[in-house]
């Protein structure tokens, strides 16, 4: 955890939007807590249930309970819980009409706790009534982990439903029929201040979650003193115990890997400056620590604003949070405009509380990705690629252009970093690829005399062999006991010729016995390494049938091949699981032959419909569906699939643009895909 005392340039947003606003109407620091009040200028509506009010939630259907709870809340002292449910679509609902105005966009967000032993799926709903009738359109969902708080979040573009005579806002928990969960914090925030995660003016007569050390401390509200409406909380220290510090309980809004603004006006009316202390207090369950993030003094008879930045690393952990306020002597002072803002809004964050998912299938086989080298270079790539996965495959790093872009120039520095980078982290590396018929530069096929393209004849023949000879163990020698599988020759059959080899300029020039020497070389150079043939469309039978053969028969002379690499490039139309399924039967004939499947992304865009949210969220459904249809096919067959690699970290790191074929969203959020292979349970069925 790192601290930091640096001023952010949103904080100067908010004190010139509270100017602007102050100088027009009566200022309540654009934090509304009722829909009356929201009306006037619909920026920011929040509702924290610390006046100890379900309001504005309400039963959905009304045989649900709702209820005020202190055993559990995200911040402050209360949430709602929501019990008594006997259905699916059982939850709370929230009109928010006036909420909105309807030519602006806004972010619709709250806290959200199961405290079941399973995972279960929150939902937010936008019901829309209007003259055509009634329509529902899900705005937000997320998974919960049992016992940790989650923020949910979703957009709602107001300017799309100015037609709309109501519209709710519908939360429940999909997942289950009757479990209860938590609700705190929900807000309604136009997207200029969307970044405010927390606000508290005091002027819905609470003393907004603020709690004192000491039981002998009085906390109170008054309209002594205040910024600039009615209300302050005012802090007066027993005389006995000199103890003045406040505490507001934060532990559920804290993510992991973001980064946080506290901000709080202070006021004393003593004779001499005195100096105040911001931070935070940790309960780890087995101590307590504070950790200062401010310390300012606060001159007589002037609001003055204490401010700081805390920065969580992604392997935070606490029991128990409060960010903290105390005067260094004990004396009354006053608090008021107390916020939070994040400043990673708008940012890709992952969720680091994610369950692991080369953990959850290591019994089975390894679970890998293939990365570009700009993943080693960022901190969150790293931190993702580190949880979920125990192989890596370099994406472009390893092919012969990268290696050896012109003859005997070889560059090994971004090579050597995967090398380096697998060995600090304990992961396994997978090398790709040797021999290729693209990204292989036009040298190795020139002749070095003539600047001529080398034919068949048995000059050249040699000139090509010695090339192919020398890049491979170079390669793989270099690498010796440090790459645990090579994908030796990538895609050298192609199905439309009469024997099944594809024309390369590898085959025009050496015919097929390029294959084995390939095969022969890198044997030599690293005995120990496993050693694949990689390709694609492999479950198409008539191709598949060719490699096949290709593999038997080079078993048969004794080549040391000792797997096959499945591509796995498939999308929602094709193949058919069951073609996948027969591929493994396939090849799994062939005695001590290993399978991975080596690049897998499941394709989505040629069914996708421009603008229809609601179908893509169908497509996302039907892709979870059958990825975890292939994931129960490669359970099956573990004792001969032993490494399942996915290319790519992340949608938009995918070499298919536009489309949405992996297990992360562009944020860095799971996707039904991913959540299909830890609990199926949570992805809907619809």
């Amino acid at each position: 955890m790192v601290v930091r005392r640096l001023k952010s340039r949103k904080l100067g947003f908010i004190l010139a939007l509270l100017f602007v606003i102050s100088s027009i109407v009566p200022l309540k620091f654009i934090t509304y807590s009722s829909a009356e009040q929201a009306s006037s200028k619909k920026k920011y509506t929040e509702y924290n249930f610390e006046g100890k009010s379900v309001s504005p939630l309400v039963k959905y259907p009304s045989s649900v309970t709702l209820k005020i709870s202190n055993s559990a809340r995200a911040e402050g002292l209360y949430s709602v819980l929501v019990s008594g449910r006997k259905n699916v679509s059982d939850g709370v609902v929230v009109d928010i009409t006036k909420l909105l105005d309807f030519s602006r966009e806004y972010e619709i967000s709250f806290y959200a706790m199961q405290a079941t032993k399973k995972l279960q799926r929150i939902s937010a709903t936008l019901e829309i009534l209007d003259s055509s009738g009634k329509n529902q359109l899900i705005v937000a969902e997320k998974v919960l982990l049992p016992n940790i708080w989650t923020r949910v979040s979703g957009k709602i573009q107001a300017y799309n439903y100015k037609k709309a005579k109501k519209i709710n806002l519908i939360v429940n928990m999909p997942t289950s029929k009757s479990d209860s969960f938590y609700i705190d914090l929900l807000a309604i925030k136009d997207l200029e201040t969307a970044y405010i995660l927390k606000q508290e003016n005091f002027e819905n007569k609470n003393t907004g979650g603020f709690l004192p050390e000491d039981k002998n401390c009085k906390i109170a509200l008054t309209k002594d003193k205040a910024y600039s409406s009615t209300y302050s909380l005012k802090v007066q220290p027993s005389q006995k115990s000199k103890n003045g510090k406040i505490l507001f309980p934060i532990r559920g809004l804290l993510q992991k890997g973001r980064t946080y603004d506290f901000s709080v006006l202070v006021y004393q009316d003593s004779s001499e400056p005195v100096s105040f202390l911001a931070g935070i207090k940790i309960n780890d369950g087995k101590s307590t620590k504070e950790i200062v993030l401010t310390k300012q003094n606060v001159t007589p008879k002037k609001w003055t604003e204490l401010f700081a930045t805390l920065d969580l690393d992604t392997k935070f952990s606490a029991k128990d949070v409060n960010f903290f306020v105390k005067p260094a002597v004990a004396i009354p002072y006053y608090i008021d405009l107390y916020s939070i803002t994040d400043e990673n809004w708008g940012q890709p964050i992952p969720d680091y509380n994610l369950p692991s998912l080369c953990e959850k299938y290591k019994n089975y086989f390894k679970i890998g990705v293939a990365v570009p080298y700009r993943a080693l270079t960022n901190p969150v790539d790293v931190e993702v690629i580190k949880r979920h996965f125990n192989s890596i495959t370099p994406e472009n790093e390893m092919k012969p252009e990268s290696l050896q872009p012109y003859e005997s120039g070889f560059n090994f520095s971004i090579a050597d970093e995967y090398i380096d980078f697998c060995k600090k982290n304990n992961i396994s590396l997978r090398g790709h690829t040797l021999v290729w018929h693209q990204q292989t530069p036009s040298w190795f096929f020139t002749n070095p005399e003539t600047g001529e393209k080398l034919t068949n004849s048995e000059k050249d023949k040699k000139i090509l062999l010695d090339r192919l000879k020398k890049h491979i163990q170079t390669v793989v020698g270099r690498y010796k006991g440090k790459v645990y599988a090579w994908d030796v020759l990538n895609e050298a059959i192609d199905e439309n010729q009469p024997d099944g080899y594809r024309r390369s300029d590898w085959y025009n020039i050496l015919g097929p016995e390029y294959i084995e020497k390939a095969f022969i070389w890198a044997h030599e150079a690293d005995p120990n390494a496993k050693l694949f043939y990689n390709d694609y469309s492999t479950e198409d039978p008539y191709k598949r049938e060719f490699i096949y053969k290709l593999i038997k028969n080079l078993k048969a002379k004794g080549v040391p091949i000792h797997g096959v690499g499945l591509q796995c490039h498939i999308s929602l139309d094709w193949p058919d699981v069951s073609e996948i399924e027969e591929t493994i039967k396939l090849f799994s004939k062939i005695p001590r032959l290993e399978i991975h499947f080596t690049e897998i992304d499941i394709s989505i865009a040629k069914n996708m419909i421009e603008g229809d949210d609601a179908y893509t969220r169908y497509l996302l459904i039907e892709q979870a569906k059958k990825l975890k249809a292939i994931f129960d096919v490669l359970k099956k067959y573990k004792n001969v699939v032993t490494s399942v690699t996915f290319w790519g970290l992340k949608d938009d790191y995918s070499w298919l643009k536009g489309d949405y074929p992996l297990l992360f969203d562009k944020d860095y959020q799971p996707k039904f895909a991913f959540w299909s292979l830890i609990d199926p349970s949570v992805v809907p069925e619809e």
